[in-house]
């Protein structure tokens, strides 16, 4: 009896194994497929220039999800800017969940100088499609060129960590 307990304990741990390594790779999956979807998206800049994130395709992205009202997105944001200005063949881009007033206000104090799209709450949307299942902010992304998320980090993103992402 404890023989045949153990083949069954045996077999359920397997099968709960092997349904897990499948769930698992259909999330990557459609992390892979979702990146792409960001090809099709459209925002302004914060000078009012409407900017295509198709004139991206086949470059490395890291997407950086913010708003005006999130104390630690604007914390990271003289970090990123570093990390902009020491990273130049990576294309950096902040996506504010925000409107373009309190864009413009915050950047009096606080400039971007990296590429900063506003989105309003289509930037919700487009971060929970590229994994931010929690829904928070800062969120990060980064994209390789072929379009498949290499790796996303929740919170305010630490720079060694994401340095060390892109050149593993």
């Amino acid at each position: 009896m404890i023989q045949k307990n153990k083949i069954i304990i045996f077999i359920a741990i397997g099968t709960l194994c092997i349904l897990l390594g499948v769930t698992y790779q259909q999330t990557i999956n459609s992390s892979a497929q979702n990146s792409h979807i960001i090809y099709k998206e459209m925002f302004m800049d914060s000078e009012g220039n409407k900017v295509r994130l198709s004139k991206f395709k086949g470059k490395w992205l890291v997407l950086n999800f913010w708003a005006t009202w999130c104390e630690p997105c604007r914390e990271e944001i003289p970090e990123l800017n570093q990390f902009a200005k020491d990273n130049k063949n990576i294309n950096l881009i902040g996506i504010a969940i925000d409107d373009m007033e309190a864009i413009e206000k915050f950047q009096k104090d606080t400039p971007i100088e990296y590429l900063s799209l506003v989105s309003n709450m289509d930037g919700v949307r487009l971060s929970k499609s590229l994994g931010n299942i929690k829904g928070v902010l800062p969120f990060t992304v980064i994209i390789d060129s072929s379009g498949v998320t290499v790796k996303s980090f929740y919170g305010k993103v630490k720079i060694p960590e994401l340095n060390q992402a892109l050149n593993p």
